[in-house]
């Protein structure tokens, strides 16, 4: 964690669509809720993803920060909207940091670059990015980035090897590595519901996932995989996408004991409930040439529930899941037929290694903690000289 430098008083603009979703705000309520901070934020009026229905601004009520939903032009495309505002909100809130969650290329973050010359210099700008592979910008965009680098005085990257693309691309500023969220570990808590199970007639071991039914989410991986697991077990998939009609299929393949249910739509705030039907929760993500996973934001949550996670060494899963759970090199179909096995089988070890993972998020994964090392951060790139 960065030193905190005595800053009396933070003025705070945040932007991003992530904190369009009142579960992802509980972030910015532990932020705002340190000394001295004065906390904003700025959110597109409307969002829509694939596999998603669109999105409105969710308000939290008796905040202790201020929400801006603004239009926005090409709502949907992260690194390519903007916002349709002529100061987006500088002239009038004059913030001593700017923290836009957009990625260091992102058109948005641009915008806000260019306000704070007129309306805000003395801000400081930080942006947040994920992206952990290398890449070639093309030109006009691969100025458009260089020029936004130059321009900003600090960066949080969700995983080290995001930190690392960061200084290969040429950017000297101050830099943490920090999760963007975490996790809220009141809501997502252990609560064993045998009422689910009982309604949905799960006798054997539960198998859960949760994310995009997609190829590059190792589904196929863990077909394969479940095909050589003995024993009865049910695998819950909450989630939905090109490969829900295939995995329905192969499941009804499997013998009798072995089943499969895919829950398409589960909103974020019943997450936990489905979860705590649940024995364990795997996640066997594998790297393609355009993406790799960049934290694994489900394995928290699972892991906040008490449940054991298997996850494959994709991207920056190892680091998250740590030795609080399993982790099997992604594609190697065996390890991870074994680590699933092994599971099923031993009910202390579930046991125990749910206990380790929800310690684990406790001590360095709530949104109390990120906030506090964001706090820490920010406090450390505003008291730098410009």
């Amino acid at each position: 964690m960065p030193a905190i430098y005595q800053v009396e008083c933070l003025k705070i603009l945040v932007a991003g669509h992530t904190y369009m979703v009142a579960e992802n705000q509980k972030k910015l309520a532990a932020l705002a809720q340190l000394p001295g901070v004065a906390l904003a934020a700025i959110v597109p009026h409307r969002w829509h993803e694939p596999l998603q229905n669109e999105l409105r601004p969710q308000r939290t009520a008796d905040a202790r920060w201020q929400l801006y939903p603004t239009r926005v032009a090409l709502a949907g495309n992260e690194m390519r909207y903007i916002y349709l505002s002529r100061d987006l909100h500088m002239q009038q809130l004059q913030p001593d940091v700017l923290l836009v969650e957009n990625g260091a290329g992102a058109f948005a973050y641009t915008q806000f670059l260019i306000c704070r010359r007129k309306y805000a210099p003395r801000a400081r700008a930080v942006f947040f990015t994920w992206w952990n592979l290398p890449y070639r910008a093309r030109a006009p965009l691969h100025k458009l980035e260089q020029w936004n680098l130059r321009q900003s005085q600090g960066a949080i990257a969700g995983n080290q090897a995001a930190a690392a693309t960061l200084r290969a691309r040429g950017f000297t500023g101050a830099l943490e590595v920090l999760p963007q969220l975490g996790v809220d570990t009141t809501h997502f808590a252990p609560r064993k519901n045998a009422a689910l199970r009982s309604e949905c007639n799960w006798r054997a071991v539960v198998i859960g996932y949760a994310g995009r039914l997609v190829a590059e989410k190792g589904l196929r991986v863990l077909m394969r995989a479940l095909e050589q697991v003995r024993g009865d077990f049910q695998l819950v998939l909450m989630g939905r996408g090109p490969l829900a009609a295939e995995i329905s299929a192969w499941g009804a393949g499997l013998p009798s004991g072995q089943r499969v249910h895919i829950q398409a739509t589960v909103p974020h705030a019943d997450v936990p409930q489905w979860m705590n039907a649940m024995d364990l929760l795997v996640l066997p993500s594998l790297t393609t040439n355009f993406w790799i996973e960049q934290f694994g934001h489900v394995l928290i949550e699972g892991m906040a529930c008490g449940l054991p996670v298997v996850a494959s060494d994709s991207g920056a899963m190892a680091q998250v899941v740590g030795a609080a759970g399993t982790v099997v090199p992604e594609g190697n179909v065996p390890a991870l037929a074994a680590a699933l096995q092994q599971l099923v089988d031993d009910a202390p070890r579930r046991e125990m290694l749910g206990a380790a993972g929800r310690a684990r998020v406790l001590a360095q994964f709530t949104h109390a903690e990120v906030a506090q090392q964001t706090y820490a951060f920010l406090q450390q790139v505003v008291a730098a000289p410009m």
